[in-house]
C-alpha cells in the first residue's frame, strides 16, 4: 500500500491539465487533502517501531482523520489491555469510523505522523496486556484459518522389493539366493489410524547378529507378520490409545514388554513435540521505555530482544542441565542501562510443577523372532503402568505397577533438583514365583558448577542401585524367547562414580569407575549367564586436534570384557591395564571417517561416510570395518544408497572372517551376505494418487498442479535442497512431515503463464498422527486483471480502495485499490462475471468485470464504468 502515499501527493494535480511552467507568487498548499473531497485510504499502524498492519483511513477535506474502527480492532489486538479494548469497543460501532479525539477520549491515543504518512499507538504501560516471551526453538505458531486441511481418508504402502545372496562359508554349504517383499501401511479414516507390518523372506537370513550377542533361532522362509495396531490420538488432551500389538513402555526399574491388548498413554513428547513439561527458566519484566534486552545464560547470549513498553514473563529459557546464571541486560531508548540477574537449577527429568506423564497397557506379552510376531501361550496376561507427576517445579513423583502370571513387581520414587545437584531415589518390590524381593536405585548429579578444577562445566555423578535374590520383573522370563541372547548379569549392588571437566585448552577430562557385585545365588533365566563380579575405572582426555580432527585417549583398569565363550562364563574374568585410542577426521562436510583401537578386546575398528548432494537426488556409502584380536576374527560392512524422487536404492555386503589376526593370518569367510533393495510408496490422499519413495515420517502430502497449469513441473522445497518433484511421471509426496509440529510445504513452478498467480507458494500445515493431505498448486482464481475505473462523468475513480466479488461465489473477494488515473490491478481472480465495488465519497460504485474462460495469467479489461452509466 506504499503506492498510495505517492498517489495522495500528487492527487491534486495528476487528473487536471498542466499548468504553465512558471507561476509567480503561487502559495503552496500545506493541506494533507487538498483534493476538496473526502479520500480513502490504507495506512500503516504502529507501536513504537513494531508495525502492527494497515488501517483504513478517511482523509476530510479540513484534513481531519477518521480510522475504520473495525481496522482499528483488529490491529490492536494483542496490543492493549482487555479494559483499554472494552473502551474502544463502546466508542464506535464495527464498521464505522471513528475520530481521532473520540478515540482519545476512550484513552487510545494515537498520533498522525504527516511526514511519514503514518499512525502510531501511544499508550502507558498499565493499558498494555501481559506480555509472553518463550525462547523454545520452535516455529512460530501458524494462523488456524490459513491451515491446509487434511484428508478425511488417506493412507500409503511402504513396498521394499530385494534379493539376498548368501554366499558358501569354508565351502560348508553351496550359494543360495532368495527374494525377499517388505509390506508397511497405514490407513487413517476419521483420526483412527490402521498400522501393519509384514514381510515374506526367502531361504537367505538377511539379518546380522548383534556384536557380542549369541543369536540362537533357527531361520524359517515364508510369509511373516510383525505387528498390527490401531492408533487413535487425543492431541487435545495429549493422550494415544493403542488396540493390539502395543508399543512397549515402561518407567524407572521396568522392563519394557510388547504386548496384544491395550494402551492408554499421556506423552506430550509424542502428541505435543512443540511443548516442554520441563520446568524451565522463568522470571518476569517490567519495561518504561523501548528497550534492547540481551539475554544470557551462562555467559553466553542466547537472544537479543526489542521489547515495546510493558510487563513481560520470560519463560522457557534455554538451560543447561544443572546450575544456571541467568543475566538480563536492559538498555533502554535514552541509553540507560540496568542488569537484572538471578541462578537457578534445572535437572532433565524433572517435570514442571502440575505436569504429568503416564501410560497404562494390559494384554498377552508378545516378542519378535526371527522377523515374525509370537505371543507367550499359557494364558500368561500382563499389565503395566507408570506415573509421573511434577509436585513443584523442583520436586517430580513417580509410581509403577507391573505384573504378569510369574511375578508382580511395584515402585515408586521421587527426584529433587536443589542447589546441590539432582537427587533421585527409586524403591521397589516383588513378589511371586521367586519369592518376594526388593530393589533401590539411588543417584546424585550436580552438573555444571566451578570450583574444583574450573570456573564452570564440572559434573559429578554418583549411583547405586541394590536387588535381593529372590527381586525380578514381570518379562524376566521372556529375556531368551527372541532368539537373540545378550550377556546376562545377576548382581547383588552396582556402583558407579563419574567426573568430568575442561582443562587447559579445551581439554576435556573424565574419570569414571564402576562395580558390579556378583549374586551367582540368583537364577540363571539365560544359558548367556556371565558370573563374576565386573568393574572398571579409567580416564578418558579428549580435545580438539584441528578444523577437521579430533580424538581421544583413555587409560584404565577393567574386566570388563564381554567376549565370552560356553567354556568362559563361570570363570573369573582377568583383570588387566586397558587403554583405547579414538580419532575422528571430518575433511569436508560431505565425509567422515573415525578410527578406534581399545585393549580390552583388543578391537579395532574403522568407519567411513560419504554423502552426496542434498533432498532428492543424494546418495550415500558407508563402510564399517571391525577386527577383534582376542577371537583373531573381523567383520565388514558396506553399503551405498541412493535416494530418488520416486523412490530408493540400497545394496550392502556384510562378511564375518576367521583366522584374522596377527597371530593367525589365515582369512577364512565363514558368512557372507550381499542384498539389493528396491523401496518406494503407493500413497492416497482423498481423491490424489502418487508414487514416491518410502514415507517414514508422521505423516505426507499429495502435491499436484491444478488443471490450469498442468505439464508444469513442481518443485517441493528449494532448488538446492529439493523435498520432492511433480511431473510427468504424476504428483509429488513429502514423506517427512512431523505430526503435531507445525511445518511449511513450500513449491514452485517453472514456465508459469505471464501474470498467473500461484498465491502464497506455501502451504502451513500441522498434521495429525499418519495424516494425509492433498495439496493442490494453482487455481481457478489465478487470474491477474488490470484496467481503468471511470465514474458517471467519465472522471477517474482515483485513490479509492473496494473490493472485487465473484457472481457466483460471494464469499470470494478480492482487494482493489486505484491510483491517482483511476488505474487499477488485482490478482487471484477466475473466469467469470464479477463486480467490482468501490468505496466512493458519495457511496458506492459498482462495476461489472468479465473475465473470458480459457484466460490464463494476464487480463486486460479495459476501461469499466459504473454498471447502468451510459458508455
Amino acid at each position: 500500500m506504499a503506492a498510495f502515499f505517492t498517489f495522495l501527493a500528487v492527487a491534486a494535480g495528476a487528473p487536471r491539465a498542466a499548468e504553465p511552467a512558471y507561476q509567480f507568487a503561487k502559495p503552496i498548499s500545506s493541506q494533507l487533502n487538498p483534493t476538496g473531497r473526502a479520500l480513502t485510504i490504507m495506512m500503516p499502524l504502529k507501536d513504537g517501531d513494531v508495525p502492527l498492519g494497515e488501517v483504513l483511513v478517511r482523509i476530510n477535506p479540513d484534513d481531519t482523520l477518521l480510522i475504520n474502527a473495525g481496522d482499528l480492532k483488529d490491529r490492536l489486538n494483542g496490543a492493549i489491555d482487555p479494559a483499554a479494548r472494552a473502551r474502544l469497543e463502546q466508542a464506535a460501532e464495527p464498521g464505522a469510523f471513528v475520530s481521532l479525539a473520540a478515540l482519545k477520549a476512550a484513552g487510545i491515543v494515537l498520533s498522525f505522523d504527516p511526514g511519514l504518512q503514518e499512525l502510531k499507538l501511544e499508550i502507558a504501560v498499565e493499558q498494555r496486556p501481559l506480555g509472553d516471551i518463550s525462547f523454545l526453538n520452535k516455529p512460530a505458531k501458524p494462523n488456524e484459518a490459513t491451515l491446509a486441511s487434511p484428508a478425511k481418508v488417506a493412507g500409503y504402502v511402504n513396498v521394499t522389493a530385494g534379493l539376498d545372496h548368501a554366499f558358501s562359508g569354508n565351502g560348508t554349504a553351496p550359494d543360495s539366493t532368495s527374494g525377499r517383499l517388505e509390506l508397511e501401511s497405514a490407513l487413517r479414516m476419521h483420526g483412527a489410524v490402521f498400522e501393519n507390518r509384514a514381510l515374506y523372506e526367502g531361504d537367505v537370513d538377511a539379518n546380522i547378529c548383534p556384536t557380542g550377542a549369541k543369536c540362537v533361532y533357527q531361520h524359517q522362509a515364508g510369509l511373516k507378520r510383525e505387528s498390527s495396531r490401531l492408533v487413535y490420538d487425543s492431541p487435545e488432551h495429549q493422550l494415544r490409545f493403542e488396540f493390539g500389538d502395543t508399543d512397549a513402555v515402561a518407567g524407572t526399574l521396568q522392563r519394557s514388554m510388547e504386548m496384544l491388548g491395550i494402551s492408554v498413554e499421556k506423552s506430550a513428547t509424542k502428541l505435543a513435540p512443540g511443548e516442554t513439561t520441563a520446568p524451565a527458566g522463568r522470571t518476569s519484566l517490567r519495561i518504561e521505555r523501548p528497550s534492547e534486552i540481551d539475554v544470557t545464560v551462562n555467559g553466553a547470549t542466547v537472544q537479543h530482544l526489542h521489547l515495546r513498553p510493558g510487563t513481560y514473563n520470560l519463560r522457557d529459557l534455554p538451560l543447561a542441565t544443572g546450575a544456571n546464571d541467568i543475566k538480563l541486560i536492559i538498555t533502554d531508548d535514552t541509553g540507560q542501562r540496568r542488569t537484572e540477574a538471578f541462578t537457578t537449577y534445572s535437572a532433565a527429568n524433572q517435570l514442571a510443577a502440575g505436569s504429568s506423564a503416564w501410560a497404562v497397557s494390559a494384554g498377552i506379552p508378545s516378542y519378535l523372532r526371527d522377523n515374525s510376531r509370537e505371543y507367550i501361550k499359557g494364558g500368561d496376561y500382563s499389565a503395566t503402568s507408570f506415573l509421573r507427576y511434577g509436585l513443584t517445579d523442583s520436586l517430580a513423583g513417580e509410581a509403577n505397577l507391573q505384573g504378569d502370571k510369574n511375578v508382580i513387581m511395584g515402585s515408586s520414587g521421587i527426584a529433587a533438583a536443589t542447589p546441590f545437584g539432582v537427587f533421585g531415589l527409586q524403591g521397589a518390590s516383588s513378589f511371586g514365583r521367586f519369592g518376594t524381593g526388593v530393589a533401590a536405585d539411588a543417584n546424585w548429579d550436580l552438573i555444571n558448577f566451578g570450583g574444583l578444577l574450573a570456573e564452570r562445566g564440572e559434573s559429578l555423578h554418583l549411583g547405586a542401585e541394590y536387588r535381593s535374590r529372590a527381586f525380578h520383573r514381570p518379562g524376566d522370563l521372556f529375556t531368551t524367547a527372541t532368539g537373540i541372547l545378550y550377556p546376562e548379569f545377576n548382581y547383588w549392588l552396582r556402583v558407579s562414580a563419574s567426573y568430568s571437566t575442561l582443562v587447559g585448552d579445551g581439554l576435556g577430562l573424565t574419570l569414571s569407575g564402576r562395580y558390579q557385585f556378583a549374586d551367582d545365588g540368583q537364577a540363571q533365566l539365560s544359558p548367556f549367564t556371565i558370573k563374576g563380579d565386573r568393574y572398571g575405572a579409567d580416564l578418558t582426555l579428549s580435545r580438539s586436534l584441528s578444523a577437521t580432527m579430533s580424538g581421544s585417549l583413555l587409560v584404565g583398569y577393567s574386566n570388563e570384557s564381554y567376549l565370552r565363550d560356553a567354556a568362559s562364563l563361570t570363570a573369573d574374568a582377568k583383570p588387566d591395564v586397558r587403554f583405547s585410542v579414538r580419532l575422528n577426521v571430518r575433511p569436508d562436510e560431505k565425509t567422515t571417517v573415525s578410527a578406534n583401537y581399545d585393549s580390552l578386546n583388543r578391537q579395532s575398528t574403522v568407519s567411513a561416510y560419504h554423502s552426496e548432494g542434498n533432498g532428492v537426488g543424494r546418495w550415500d556409502t558407508n563402510l564399517d570395518l571391525q577386527q577383534l584380536g582376542a577371537t583373531d576374527s573381523a567383520n565388514a560392512n558396506a553399503a551405498l544408497g541412493y535416494y530418488g524422487n520416486r523412490g530408493e536404492a540400497h545394496l550392502s555386503y556384510n562378511a564375518d572372517v576367521s583366522k584374522f589376526g596377527l597371530n593367525t593370518f589365515d582369512p577364512q569367510a565363514n558368512t557372507q551376505r550381499a542384498s539389493l533393495r528396491g523401496s518406494t510408496a503407493f500413497a492416497f490422499a482423498d481423491g490424489a494418487v502418487a508414487v514416491g519413495p518410502p514415507i517414514r515420517g508422521g505423516a505426507f502430502a499429495i502435491v499436484y498442479p491444478h488443471e490450469s497449469i498442468a505439464g508444469k513441473a513442481i518443485t517441493v522445497g528449494d532448488a538446492e535442497n529439493p523435498r520432492a518433484f511433480a511431473d510427468s511421471f504424476g504428483p509429488a509426496i513429502v514423506t517427512d512431515l512431523p505430526a503435531y509440529a507445525a511445518s511449511n510445504v513450500v513449491v514452485d513452478v517453472a514456465d508459469l503463464p505471464a501474470g498467473y498467480s500461484l498465491g502464497a507458494g506455501a502451504f502451513d500445515l500441522k498434521a495429525g498422527y499418519k495424516a494425509g493431505y492433498a495439496l493442490e498448486v494453482g487455481s481457478a482464481y489465478s487470474v491477474s486483471v488490470y484496467g481503468t475505473l471511470l465514474d458517471q462523468n467519465s472522471e477517474a475513480v482515483s485513490l479509492v480502495t473496494g473490493y472485487a466479488q465473484a457472481a457466483d461465489q460471494p464469499s470470494k473477494r478480492v482487494a482493489i485499490f486505484t491510483n491517482a488515473a483511476g488505474k487499477f490491478g488485482a490478482e487471484g481472480l477466475a473466469p467469470g462475471h464479477w463486480i467490482i465495488e468501490m468505496a466512493t465519497e458519495g457511496g458506492p460504485l459498482r462495476f461489472s468485470l468479465d473475465v473470458p474462460k480459457g484466460v490464463e495469467g494476464l487480463h486486460k479489461a479495459g476501461v469499466l464504468r459504473p454498471m447502468g452509466a451510459a458508455p
